[in-house]
């Protein structure tokens, strides 16, 4: 019959994992349009989650970075998510490309993480990537479309995707955040 359950019913897909038998009638139905609430619930905020894992985190400087020679020793920003080069599509992203072993990177780089102390990560994504090592397609992407073979090199997407702003080379702290701060809620 439509809209009415058999017997018993094994209903496992709408609990995940889980399984849960239900018994013929009335409440049975109650049952499953609360199971399927309760599912599109956390769907839906599976779906807010992914769109806010906002990239690199957790930013800090490797130690022992050189501000006055160009020293290699390794990649200058470290953090954790650092293999995430998607660019939102709820806040606004600004991507820094740099270098191992270069001096402009790593005193842009400094300037990167003051900027990631004082604007949150809830705000606005940080993607960082290392233009002779990318992570990953999606970095690699990101460089074709938008670096330049400056290093180093910054850009911020407005929550759009669109360009907003770019730079390369290096730039004074206080410009870089007026120019984000434009852009954050």
């Amino acid at each position: 019959m439509v809209g009415r359950l058999a017997d018993t019913k094994v209903c496992g897909p709408l609990v995940g994992k889980h399984t849960v038998a239900l018994s013929r009638g009335a409440g049975a139905s109650a049952i499953v349009r609360k199971m399927l609430l309760v599912w599109l619930s956390a769907v839906l905020a599976s779906i807010a989650i992914g769109q806010h894992a906002l990239g690199a985190d957790d930013l800090k400087l490797r130690a022992n970075v050189s501000f006055t020679q160009d020293l290699d020793n390794g990649f200058p920003i470290t953090g954790t998510e650092m293999d995430d080069c998607k660019v939102s599509t709820t806040t606004p992203t600004f991507i820094f490309f740099g270098a191992s072993g270069d001096l402009n990177t790593n005193r842009q780089a400094k300037r990167l993480v003051d900027l990631y102390k004082k604007i949150s990560t809830r705000s606005i994504k940080y993607i960082v990537i290392d233009v002779d090592h990318p992570p990953n397609d999606d970095a690699k992407s990101l460089i074709k479309s938008y670096y330049h073979g400056y290093i180093p090199s910054e850009v911020l997407l407005d929550k759009s995707g669109k360009q907003a702003w770019s730079h390369d080379g290096e730039a004074d702290f206080a410009a870089v955040k007026n120019q984000v701060e434009k852009y954050v809620d």
